[in-house]
């Protein structure tokens, strides 16, 4: 017996130490392979330091909520991959290791490995969160066989850059624009070559918005003139790009192409045929000021709540390292299913010191993308992130998308002036032609843009000095103290230790009065759904309405809401947030709801009558009840997809009812239109069933009266169907109410996520009705006071809503 106590206490105290040397990496990945990639790299880590890494791959879709709910949770990992965002976002509310200050020296070494312009974004004043790897730029790619013929070189400047398109278009050709199209966190690319940001801080650390300086200006200007302008198909077209990159024809081919670095390897990957005869050039520059280069990717961080910060940074070290980053760009360059080439951070890449690594004959196909890369690393760069900038360049996202529908408009009105259609007024604008009407679409655009930069600025400065409030409020009381924070009692642990007494009073009351344990069996039966309720319905319902009247971020210990009283909900109806999403909402609601419950009660009645081919019309009837959302949205996707490559431009186009391709879902005009006719039609099959079912409850004596009194179908309807199923009337409409109102996975998935910064929920927001309101203000503005108070002004509308249904539908002489 003491021989096997010893062997389990030795067996325990071996996991336990091998536990403490192991580290949990969580890796934003774009491919499964880089999962696999790092758990090498991790095998190589444990050999030299004894430390052993496990390996969390995380998609790049969903990575924010499963960190902000891990540290939330008090469990994020050791050290983690995440975006450029990542050291702001979860360091400024004490989430992360302040590297400088915690590994001075080590710190030091390894930021000298980098262009220090680079580190601005991942700094906080004097704290450093973040390392930044795996860097992300914009470069131009173009058929050097078209520009020769066309007599066209390939653009160093903007206005070269302009002319090329101009060139182009004038020849019928094309040119595709992608990575950080429409992006407002890229603005820093046109405008910081003027030496302006949207957000600066100065040096004595005083924010300051620049929206009305005409430097800035003038960047945003040339940002619209090549997103929305011209005759680009939009992003997003996949290896359509390539297919179109390929062509020669005009009218077809794009034989430019503005995107990711990466472009590279999927034309060589798809479009062999075109070897040699396509070339690669960096992002041109503006003609005065000084080169600037956008910069997207991936950070090294190390967690605060980590017991193992040393080794953690350890790990980001070698990581970082000229060793391992040669180990990750081989490995990814030599991938059969998905090739690519990666840019370390680290300088040596790029200079003398790796000279060697690409003498490599296998390099040799990718010299001159390295050649473009090498050169752009030396203007790449960061601006600091202040407090208050998700809701302020939200502010400037939407504006920007407010332009895009109103430049659309101004030039489809142009066209139609001249009796043509857009691409053959690109064509024409190309020529040299319409130059009036050129020059006026370009002084109305600079116009439009001043008046709503004037318009937006009070307001995103009203923002940006709350927001700093907030952080201030939260430093003094809170950062400082937050291990004793962690310690203290919340109002979810009062409530917790609440149920805990009603479940122990419950027994007991059970257990000691007789005229209860009578029912002690039924009450046995109904105690665990009862327990799992309260557990995780009424207890967060309990602590949201309380979130409601503080202040409070999600990530920080609850113990740290503030209590505010009934600002929240002040602030909500006064700013006109609340009031907006709801007449969003209601027009949703009256879009969808009567014409859903019409097609849906005609289906019924149809499948009532059981016509030939029942079996038929059944299935094609319900195949949208069996169909997931998610599947919905991919497939309405592609038939709103607001090009001619589009299921339903196509067929438009085709019947000759357009002549230019209608952007369903990139104008605010359509957007929501279209998810109310996506929701119709995912909701024809349920409320049919339940029509349906009602229907055969109706004795059929009741219309062979009315049909030999010769009662018309509409009295039928009027004095037979609807008394008959108003039960299922009220029941459908109570539930598309809720519904409609609680409306979200659909604008979500439509809008796309709409991508690089947060989700957008249409363009403009057009699609921000209540509960995507109550989804960006407490998981992207992290302001959880606010989202509870609208969650609670929602549930409000709701039951008031519910009940007045309720009293509407009560057959006639019914009490209440």
């Amino acid at each position: 017996m003491r021989r096997v106590l010893l062997l389990l206490a030795t067996s325990y105290l071996l996991a336990t130490a091998s536990l403490a040397q192991t580290l949990r990496f969580w890796a934003v990945t774009g491919s499964a392979d880089d999962s696999t990639m790092y758990k090498e790299i991790g095998a190589d880590f444990e050999k030299k330091t004894g430390i052993k890494v496990d390996v969390s791959p995380l998609a790049w879709g969903n990575f924010e909520s499963k960190y902000f709910t891990a540290m939330a949770a008090g469990m994020p990992p050791d050290a983690g991959a995440t975006n450029l965002g990542g050291p702001f976002n979860y360091g400024t509310v004490g989430g992360l290791v302040d590297l400088r200050g915690t590994f001075p020296a080590e710190s030091k070494e390894l930021e000298s490995k980098l262009n220090p312009a680079m580190l601005p974004m991942f700094s906080v004043g004097k704290k450093l969160y973040g390392i930044p790897t795996d860097v992300g730029i914009l470069v131009l790619v173009y058929r050097k066989d078209i520009f020769e013929r066309l007599g066209i070189k390939p653009p160093a400047t903007w206005n070269e850059l302009n002319a090329t398109i101009a060139k182009l278009e004038a020849n019928h050709y094309r040119y595709y624009y992608n990575w950080t199209l429409g992006a407002q966190w890229a603005l820093n690319m046109y405008t910081m070559p003027y030496g302006v940001s949207g957000i600066e801080v100065d040096a004595s650390g005083k924010t300051k918005l620049n929206w009305n300086e005409p430097n800035y200006q003038k960047g945003v200007l040339q940002a619209l003139n090549l997103w929305y302008m011209h005759d680009s198909p939009g992003k997003d077209l996949g290896s359509r790009a390539i297919g179109l990159f390929a062509s020669d024809k005009p009218g077809e081919g794009m034989p430019l192409i503005i995107d990711l670095f990466s472009m590279d390897g999927q034309i060589r990957k798809l479009a062999p045929q075109i070897d040699g005869k396509w070339g690669v050039v960096a992002w041109p520059t503006a003609e005065t000021g000084k080169p600037f280069h956008v910069m997207g990717g991936i950070t090294y961080v190390v967690f605060r709540k980590s017991k193992h910060q040393r080794e953690a940074f350890e790990w980001v070290k070698y990581l970082s390292s000229q060793e391992v980053q040669e180990k990750i760009f081989l490995n990814r360059y030599r991938r059969k299913a998905d090739p690519g080439f990666t840019i370390p951070a680290i300088t040596s890449f790029w200079n003398a010191e790796g000279a060697n690594f690409w003498k490599r004959e296998e390099l040799k196909p990718v010299q001159e993308l390295k050649n473009v890369v090498a050169e752009v690393y030396k203007s790449l760069g960061t601006t600091p992130q202040v407090q208050g900038s998700t809701e302020v360049t939200k502010l400037e996202s939407n504006m920007l998308d407010s332009m895009k529908t109103w430049i659309d408009d101004t030039i489809a009105g142009l066209a139609t002036k001249q009796g043509t259609t857009r691409s053959e007024l690109m064509s024409a604008f190309g020529r040299g032609e319409f130059a009036a009407d050129r020059a006026s679409l370009y002084a109305e655009t600079a116009a439009k843009l001043k008046e709503n930069y004037a318009s937006l600025l009070p307001k995103a400065e009203q923002l940006l000095s709350e927001a700093e409030g907030r952080q201030a409020r939260r430093t003094s009381t809170v950062l400082g103290h937050l291990d004793e924070f962690e310690k203290a009692s919340s109002v979810l642990t009062l409530l917790e230790r609440a149920l805990v007494v009603a479940a122990i009073l419950v027994v007991g009351a059970v257990a000691f009065k007789p005229k209860l344990r009578k029912h002690a069996l039924s009450y046995l039966y109904i105690a665990f759904p009862v327990l799992v309720a309260a557990v995780f319905v009424f207890l967060p319902a309990l602590t949201a309405l309380y979130l409601s009247f503080t202040e409070y971020h999600p990530v920080l210990p609850l113990s740290t809401a503030q209590w505010t009283g009934i600002s929240n909900y002040r602030e909500s109806i006064q700013s006109g947030e609340i009031g907006s999403s709801l007449a969003k909402s209601l027009y949703y609601v009256l879009g969808t709801l009567p014409i859903g419950i019409a097609l849906a009660l005609g289906c019924a009645l149809l499948l009532n009558a059981r016509p030939r081919g029942e079996h038929v019309w059944r299935f094609l009837f319900f195949s949208p009840l069996v169909t997931s959302a998610i599947s919905v949205a991919l497939i309405f996707s592609q038939l709103f997809l607001g090009t001619k490559d589009g299921w339903l431009n196509t067929i438009l186009a085709k019947l000759h009812l357009t002549t230019e391709p209608i952007a369903f879902l990139t104008s605010e005009h359509t957007f929501l239109k279209c998810v109310m006719i996506l929701a119709i039609w995912h909701g024809i099959a349920f409320t049919s069933v339940v029509f349906l079912a009602g229907l055969q409850q109706i004795p059929a004596s009741l219309f062979e009266a009315a049909h030999l009194d010769g009662a018309p179908p509409w009295v039928r309807l009027k004095k037979i169907v609807l008394p008959g199923i108003r039960p299922q009337m009220l029941f459908v409409t109570t539930l598309g109410v809720i519904g409609s109102f609680q409306v979200f996975e659909t604008i979500f998935l439509l809008a796309n996520k709409s991508a690089d910064a947060g989700a957008r929920f249409g363009p403009n927001d057009s699609g921000l009705t209540t509960v995507p309101l109550i989804f960006h203000q407490g998981f992207e503005s992290l302001e959880m006071g606010k989202s509870s108070a609208n969650a609670y002004i929602l549930f409000a509308i709701i039951l008031t809503l519910t009940a007045i249904q309720i009293k509407f539908f009560q057959p006639e002489g019914s009490q209440a």
